[in-house]
């Protein structure tokens, strides 16, 4: 709980110190745009538009995407403090909560950096694409731009990349690894999937932006990994020469 509130502070901070290059955040998310199409992955404007035209999934998408981001996550933490926290590791995967929020911690950081140097755009600000969220503001709970809080206080062109998948794949992995039942890591793969749907179809994030989330939770988990390995070749380095020796 306390990491998940950290890294929300942090996010919070970090992703407000941008949002005010109108014109290259434009150019970015354009960017983005022709790169998709010339990989014919451009498939954002047919699925919002298939959203927007069924209602209930397009307020299903809007709640989902205001809500679950947090508390599925700050569930997950929990989850996996209460279990795992005085292990190092589930035996067959060598993972516990201590490297699990660690991974967390450093995708974060890195795509606080991308909504930094990378301010981008998002679907739902071009022609021709529907602000699913926008359509559910008069609940009361977000502002009109469908963004989970006051547009002033709001960096609107943090797209790249898509926390909201990143949190969603790094609670489905923590879900898969540690749940016992096979419903629970069917709900663990799950997740992720439906986030990526809700984050591409309410207009909010491109395709790319769930790649380059991909990336950065690989790129984490081995940052986060190389210590431990570092020091068991250092280990097995010494218990090598020690042999030679007393040989």
């Amino acid at each position: 709980m306390i990491l998940v509130v950290g890294l929300y502070e942090i996010y919070t901070f970090v992703r407000n110190l941008g949002g005010t290059d109108v014109a290259r955040s434009f150019g970015n998310g354009s960017t983005i745009l022709e790169i998709e199409r010339s990989l014919h992955i451009d498939v954002e404007l047919s699925i919002n538009r298939w959203v927007q035209e069924h209602s209930f999934v397009a307020d299903a998408s809007a709640l989902y995407y205001n809500t679950l981001h947090w508390w599925v996550t700050i569930g997950v933490a929990i989850w996996l403090y209460s279990r795992h926290r005085h292990a190092e590791g589930v035996p067959r995967i060598g993972i516990g909560y201590r490297k699990a929020s660690l991974v967390l911690a450093v995708t974060t950081l890195i795509a606080l950096a991308g909504f930094y140097l990378i301010p981008t755009a998002p679907p739902r600000m071009y022609h021709g694409y529907v602000d699913i969220g926008a359509q559910t503001a008069t609940w009361g709970w977000w502002a009109e731009s469908g963004s989970p809080g006051p547009e002033s206080f709001t960096n609107q062109f943090a797209a790249m990349p898509s926390l909201h998948a990143g949190w969603a794949i790094w609670c489905g992995l923590m879900i898969v690894l540690h749940a016992r039942r096979t419903w629970v890591r069917v709900v663990g793969v799950l997740y992720p999937i439906v986030t990526v749907f809700v984050v591409v179809g309410t207009a909010n994030h491109y395709l790319l932006d769930v790649v380059a989330v991909g990336v950065a939770i690989a790129v984490a988990w081995v940052v986060v990994g190389l210590p431990r390995r570092q020091a068991a070749e250092t280990a097995e380095r010494r218990a090598v020469t020690a042999g030679r020796s007393a040989a």
